[in-house]
């Protein structure tokens, strides 16, 4: 999805509304990424006529799809298109207590030319897929702070789970289990 400047906009008034949450390594930026993620995933679940209640308040989830699925929404800022076998990324100082139904991964292009805080320089958001907390659960590598993945040289700054976007379930099926929660 093409980021427009009208999409860039209600993410930052978003994010500006926000406090720093706790263990939060980016601060301001990473509200705005969180936010930029929710408005893309809104949009696509509207335009996929899937009905939502938005709980993006609450720590504990991001959305309720139809009545009852809890749903986490995972924004990555990448400097490179994402590809099959890059990492999507669960915190685990929010694990404990944020146990949705699903976490879905998006994944933000930016450019690197323009600065480090431009709300602009993101221009396109990739919309990867998801994974049942069950699944993540059972496949996902665990990394500590302060490890290295030899794989892509990542440092961890805060423990996590990661899975590799061809572990994720695609978005069509996505959308039918979406549509029949």
């Amino acid at each position: 999805m093409k980021l427009t400047v009208e999409l860039i906009d209600e993410a930052m008034e978003r994010a500006d509304s926000l406090p720093i949450f706790e263990n939060s390594h980016r601060q301001e930026q990473a509200n705005l990424v969180g936010c930029i993620g929710e408005v893309v995933f809104e949009r696509y679940l509207a335009h996929h006529q899937v009905t939502f209640k938005n709980d993006t308040i609450s720590t504990r989830r991001d959305y309720v799809i139809g009545n009852s699925l809890a749903l986490d929404v995972k924004t990555k800022d990448r400097t490179v298109r994402p590809q099959r076998h890059f990492d999507n990324s669960v915190p685990l100082y929010n694990h404990p207590h944020q146990r949705p139904d699903y976490y879905y991964f998006i994944s933000l292009l930016r450019e690197k030319s323009l600065g480090a805080t431009d709300p602009r320089r993101f221009k396109e958001a990739y919309l990867m897929g998801g994974i049942s907390l069950q699944d993540l659960d059972r496949v996902a590598k665990r990394w500590d702070a302060g490890q290295t993945d030899p794989s892509n040289g990542t440092t961890f700054w805060t423990a996590c789970l990661n899975v590799q976007m061809d572990q994720l379930t695609p978005n069509d099926q996505l959308l039918e289990t979406f549509r029949n929660a």
